[in-house]
């Protein structure tokens, strides 16, 4: 396992959409949130159309405030 402080929560539809992906910032959906952390992190697929992302503290913090970045210009 990882040395992560946070795990992010992912649930798709039977489709494969992204339909809540943890810890989004206000204003922005689950699926662009999912694609902006999957550019970032690793995903760790899970049974029952889940997964999650592991991180820490600091690089959530730091992706959600990436200047510049603007979650890929969405």
């Amino acid at each position: 396992m990882h040395n992560a402080e946070v795990v992010i929560q992912v649930r798709y539809n039977p489709k494969g959409e992204c339909v809540f992906c943890g810890e989004a910032p206000a204003g922005v959906s689950a699926q662009d949130w999912h694609n902006h952390l999957s550019n970032n992190l690793p995903i760790h697929p899970l049974a029952g159309g889940r997964a999650a992302f592991y991180t820490t503290n600091e690089d959530l913090a730091r992706f959600k405030t990436m200047e510049g970045a603007k979650l890929e210009a969405l």
